[in-house]
């Protein structure tokens, strides 16, 4: 068994991760929990969970720093990018938090660890924010990079461990 593959099983089975899932469902902000503001959160009316589309914003904003670092000149352009990253970030967190009221233990646990992976990668990129603002590039890309390696193994997390059923009414291929 690989490295990654004991990660995701420590992760579908850890009672330490269940235990600190557990601890962050209690500690969802009271306005978070309120029907009224998880169904515009969850956009309810759409009839779809709007997290996946909303936290897509920050992670594409960082990936295009990303490339913007590979890019001489480009050093004010990925700051941008990650500035408007950090921007929409806290959209990303609350429509997570009010998704995560909803979700079962096993779910619970991913979506626990994926914050977790998020929360790693926004203070990279604060942290890179800031450094490419004091002058120091080489330091900041290098903490850029250790940002998109943390939403990464998120996103590998999330789709690793998601529900392989396909949605109602929708049908597997032949």
């Amino acid at each position: 068994m690989s490295g990654v593959q004991r990660v995701f099983r420590w992760v579908r089975t850890s009672p330490a991760v269940d235990k600190a899932a557990g601890a962050l469902a209690e500690a969802v902000p009271a306005a978070l929990r309120r029907r009224e503001v998880t169904d515009l959160l969850r956009a309810r009316a759409l009839g779809r969970p709007v997290h996946p589309a909303v936290v897509a914003l920050p992670i594409g904003l960082y990936a295009a720093s990303a490339a913007l670092d590979l890019m001489p000149g480009s050093a004010k352009a990925a700051r941008t990018m990650i500035g408007a990253g950090l921007a929409v970030a806290p959209a990303a967190l609350a429509t997570e938090l009010a998704e995560y009221g909803t979700l079962d233990e096993g779910q619970r646990r991913t979506a626990f660890v994926q914050l977790a992976a998020l929360a790693a990668a926004n203070v990279c990129y604060l942290t890179s924010f800031r450094l490419r603002g004091h002058g120091f590039g080489v330091v900041a890309r290098a903490v850029s990079a250790l940002g998109l390696t943390a939403l990464g193994a998120g996103g590998l997390l999330g789709v690793r461990t998601a529900d392989p059923r396909p949605p109602k009414g929708v049908r597997e291929p032949v």
